[in-house]
């Protein structure tokens, strides 16, 4: 077998010889290949009798097709539970609480921060009252209710005043209520206080933090403080919870379990 490879306008076409018997040429009217390129345009003609006619079909229409965008579902309240270890309360217990720290939970919150995203933070509560905070914190979380950060106050060496100046929403801390030797109600992981620094505990000629002065003028209202009718104290309540905020000397931060 033999053959050649002639190019033709760009087009390789092989003419092939010596197949079968020799001297045997290819069979007459064999069409010759085509290059696609060189298709003539689809046609059709009339009937026969009829005045002789062609037309053409246009070439094919690509339809784009119309892009399918779906929305995002808005963001869903979650927390995980977990235990507590000595590690996890390493500045915030010591021996002779109340307590021991195998009574408390770590929870793990998402929260709406200062800029509107969703955020994630940590709190040491008791675990008889992980049901409550957990309801409490999905009501804020639905009403879209601001708060700087949650935070562990072991991630201020224990500090409550130093956390309280960061604006930091905490649980649990075995300490006394400040000025006295009674225990307060964090010492039992009975209570939570929100956005502290915006929301100070005040009486005539104190307040804690003391950078929270300026927001001892509860009006204008600022986003992430809690006044009396507000959402967030009714949330609260709905889970048995009591405020501070109408005590003789108003604890705007603090939330705890009745009887605390």
């Amino acid at each position: 077998m033999w053959s050649w490879r002639v190019i033709l306008g760009g087009t390789v076409v092989a003419l092939l010889a010596g197949c079968g018997s020799a001297g045997q040429q290819p069979s007459a009217g064999t069409p010759e290949a085509v290059p696609l390129t060189a298709l003539p345009p689809v046609s059709t003609t009339t009937a026969a009798g009829s005045p002789a006619t062609t037309t053409t079909s246009p070439s094919p229409t690509i339809t784009t097709l119309d892009v399918v965008t779906t929305t995002s579902l808005p963001p869903v309240f979650q927390y995980d539970v977990s235990p507590v270890t000595a590690e996890t309360v390493w500045a915030s217990w010591r021996e002779g609480c109340p307590l021991h720290f195998d009574q408390l939970s770590l929870l793990t919150l998402t929260y709406w921060d200062f800029d509107g995203s969703v955020a994630t933070g940590p709190m040491v509560i008791n675990s008889a009252v992980v049901p409550d905070v957990v309801a409490a914190f999905e009501g804020l979380f639905d009403i879209g209710f601001p708060i700087e950060r949650i935070e562990l106050v072991d991630a201020y060496d224990g500090d409550d005043k130093a956390a309280m100046r960061a604006n930091v929403t905490s649980g649990f801390n075995c300490r006394y209520v400040d000025g006295t030797e009674s225990w307060s109600n964090h010492a039992f992981g009975l209570a939570v206080d929100i956005n502290p620094l915006l929301n100070p505990w005040a009486r005539e000629g104190n307040v804690l933090p003391l950078e929270g002065e300026p927001y001892t003028a509860r009006e204008p209202a600022l986003p992430g403080m809690i006044n009396l009718g507000d959402e967030a104290v009714a949330i609260f309540e709905e889970v048995g919870w009591s405020w501070g905020g109408v005590w003789q000397s108003a604890d705007y931060m603090h939330f705890s379990r009745p009887g605390n």
